[in-house]
């Protein structure tokens, strides 16, 4: 989802995963061990200082007192606390949530929410709230949201922890120690994803393509959740998404089948992706016949359907009853047919899995291809 907010609480890690609101401030001196202003060029904070906060960073941090973006093209806005008087507000539906320009059934959809997103209340009245979330601004019915606790319990469960450095250059270790190899720096302002807590002082973060460790008191923790998307929004991230997929269709040469193994294919196709959009469908057609031209796996489909540990369908027994009871939608077999002409929509793929937001890939449906 393309742009989001920040806003901020500082939450202590805790077994319930509940928020806390903590005052805290991370100061530099002569006894700073881990963040320094000295010995630390220009040049090396520069190459690891990245832009956060701006409403186009894609997600909105629950933290502490006053926030303002890095970024020119965006506005600068007070965090959610109880001295700037904004409040948290998160959306309660199961789908989407129309936002409108103003308090009134009838009026002008200027946006969308959708489930999970947060933003901060800014005006309410006569049961709709004024909301901002990310670029978007507009009103909501009260109905579909949720306030207080319940909102900070929600963002809690469905954010995921950042820690947003607050001193010159912080230092970022291999172990949980003063002693250990440092790894780089990490500017202020730059966030690094929490991978988890050592002890109470120390976070584990992810730092490039490995973990790191950073003293928690130089940083303030925060809880992101998403954003909603204004039309402009909406129309910029469908246009990217079609161009994506635009580049991911290739035909290659047609591969031979027997009707037995277009039987196979069709079946497997149903046992994994029954339940799929036909996108979905063909794109696990896809990737079967991706294995089946890489070097990598078995050169036949049967090789590769059957390969040890690769389908459950096919381990469990399920695809095999699928095949005699002979019971197959058509859309299978068509979707199988294309694939077997050389269609893919997912590029190169050869894996797939449900979609869990922890693997890069194309996404389509509840599957994520790779």
């Amino acid at each position: 989802m393309e742009g989001k907010q920040v806003l901020k609480r500082k939450p202590m890690f805790a077994a319930a995963g509940v928020l806390l609101m903590l005052a805290a401030l991370a100061f530099m001196g002569q006894m700073n061990t881990e963040a320094q202003t000295a010995n630390v060029s220009v040049v090396e904070i520069a190459s690891v200082k990245s832009q956060v906060g701006s409403f186009n960073s894609g997600v909105a941090s629950i933290l502490t007192p006053v926030y303002t973006t890095d970024s020119a093209q965006t506005q600068n806005i007070q965090a959610v606390s109880e001295e700037s008087g904004y409040e948290l507000v998160m959306v309660n539906v199961s789908n989407t949530l129309n936002v409108r320009e103003e308090p009134a059934e009838d009026a002008l959809v200027v946006g969308k929410m959708y489930k999970d997103c947060g933003g901060v209340v800014l005006e309410r009245k006569d049961g709709w709230t004024k909301l901002q979330s990310g670029n978007l601004t507009g009103w909501a019915k009260d109905e579909y949201l949720l306030f207080g606790d319940e909102a900070t319990a929600l963002a809690s469960e469905v954010g995921y922890p950042v820690a947003v450095v607050m001193t010159n250059a912080l230092r970022v270790r291999a172990e949980a120690s003063v002693e250990a190899e440092v790894l780089g720096y990490a500017a202020q302002n730059e966030e690094l994803t929490v991978v988890g807590e050592t002890d109470e002082d120390w976070l584990c973060v992810e730092y490039g393509s490995s973990l790191g460790y950073i003293l928690r008191e130089y940083v303030s923790e925060e809880y992101e959740v998403d954003n909603g998307e204004t039309y402009d929004d909406i129309t910029e991230r469908e246009m990217k998404e079609a161009a994506d997929k635009k580049k991911l269709v290739t035909y290659y040469g047609s591969m031979s089948a027997s009707d037995y193994e277009r039987l196979l294919l069709a079946a497997l196709i149903y046992c994994e992706a029954g339940g799929e959009s036909y996108e979905g469908k063909l794109a696990v057609g896809a990737v079967v016949c991706n294995r089946v031209r890489s070097s990598g796996y078995p050169n036949t489909l049967q090789g590769v359907i059957y390969a040890s540990g690769q389908f459950t369908p096919a381990k469990s027994g399920r695809l095999d009853q699928v095949m005699v009871s002979g019971n197959i939608p058509q859309s299978c077999y068509n979707a199988a047919e294309e694939a077997l002409g050389g269609y893919t929509n997912v590029g190169s793929a050869v894996r797939f899995r449900t979609n869990n937001g922890t693997i890069e890939g194309v996404v389509i449906g509840n599957h994520v291809f790779y």
